[in-house]
């Protein structure tokens, strides 16, 4: 709106315009992100894929990857249902937090001329 303003009133009068504003930026992708090791990705996104995509409960995914060979990552032992929930909801959780959105926000925008 001001830059018509200045338009309408000096033609040709200035050599340029100077746009002054503030923008504020606010992420939560600038720290690291990827605390999982690779190993504990790939069982998030198999636990993940079989509940949401294949549409199985705890227990039969417990099954599932207990014949692929997955096995629990301090202990060793096999994947009971109440930690493959664990892992499904706390991966949830991350992601949510990961993967949130915030407002960009622009302030104090003025435009000035230069001759």
């Amino acid at each position: 709106m001001e830059v018509s303003k200045l338009n309408s009133h000096n033609n040709n009068k200035y050599n340029s315009l100077i746009l002054d504003f503030t923008i504020s930026i606010k992420t939560s992708k600038l720290t690291k992100t990827s605390h999982y090791t690779d190993y504990q990705q790939k069982l998030y996104d198999e636990v993940k894929r079989l509940k949401e995509v294949e549409g199985y409960g705890y227990r039969r995914i417990s099954y599932i990857l207990y014949e692929k060979g997955f096995r629990s990552i301090r202990t060793d032992s096999i994947l009971k249902n109440n930690y493959i929930y664990s892992i499904y909801k706390k991966g949830k959780v991350r992601e949510q937090r990961i993967n949130r959105d915030y407002e960009t926000k622009i302030d104090n925008i003025n435009v000035y001329q230069c001759f």
